[in-house]
């Protein structure tokens, strides 16, 4: 239980912070490129990018990329859920092939909240593959890159 405790407290105050705000600031552009772009699925640009730069900042607060990348992925992808599993209940909610086979019953409740709990399930496990591409994208980059930077320091000093 003190592990599970430590592990919240650093997403709010430790070094995986830079990746929760990450997260959260790519929500309005999701959330818009979703309403106005996207009408039928659902576009994560914004939040894939927000997982490249949490990868790319985080060895400056010691954190793997990866773990970076999957932390932005599900706190900036908590509106895709729940959008999601609503739309996975209400496709379900009243349809006629699904009242035909078990009738207008509480049978056809439960499994239109069974699809949405399943449908959240899926999306969270695509949420995760988001963050850890992005993640180790943004952390090659940050190798790659800042050991160019200090290459190039060092011969300017010679």
């Amino acid at each position: 239980m003190a592990s599970l405790k430590n592990q919240f407290r650093d997403l709010g105050h430790g070094p995986l912070r830079n990746a929760v705000l990450l997260g959260i600031v790519s929500i309005p552009f999701t959330i818009g490129i979703n309403w106005v772009f996207v009408f039928d699925g659902v576009q994560v640009l914004p939040l894939f990018i927000a997982c490249v730069a949490s990868g790319y900042l985080s060895r400056s607060q010691r954190v793997n990329g990866m773990q970076a990348g999957i932390v932005t992925g599900i706190s900036g992808g908590i509106p895709i859920l729940f959008w999601q599993s609503g739309v996975a209940v209400s496709a379900w909610w009243g349809n006629p092939i699904l009242v035909d086979v078990v009738g207008d019953s509480w049978l056809m409740n439960a499994s239109s909240a069974g699809a949405g709990v399943l449908t959240a399930g899926i999306l969270t496990v695509v949420l995760i593959v988001v963050g850890v591409i992005g993640g180790l994208l943004g952390q090659w980059m940050d190798d790659r890159f800042s050991s160019k930077q200090s290459a190039n320091r060092e011969t300017e000093r010679a």
